[in-house]
């Protein structure tokens, strides 16, 4: 029973209430959490793709006392995660970060 001053709805306004049960919301907020889960994995596979040598302006010889082998990116025996191919340990490019 609604307090006092509080109006009743008529059945004409009760009509046009929508009325979910707890279920409906539940399966509405989980479809919207496992769509968000969706989107955001696949800007990270698309964030984890790697660069090109020249974009990253590869050299195969040190700079500046910097080289691959002293990088956080760098993987032995010739691997980063961030320059497509094949690098050298002795290498070294704009996306030098010294391992920390």
């Amino acid at each position: 029973m609604p307090g006092p001053g509080h109006k009743s709805l008529t059945p004409c306004q009760r009509e046009l209430i929508p009325t979910q049960s707890r279920r409906d919301v539940f399966r509405l907020l989980t479809a919207l959490a496992v769509g968000g889960s969706a989107i955001s994995f696949a800007g990270l596979a698309k964030a984890q793709s790697k660069t090109d040598k020249k974009t990253a302006k590869y050299q195969d010889k040190p700079n500046n006392g910097q080289s691959c082998s002293q990088c956080n990116y760098f993987h032995p025996p010739k691997t980063c995660q961030l320059v497509e191919g094949d690098v050298s340990p002795s290498g070294w490019c704009s996306f030098f970060l010294k391992k920390g």
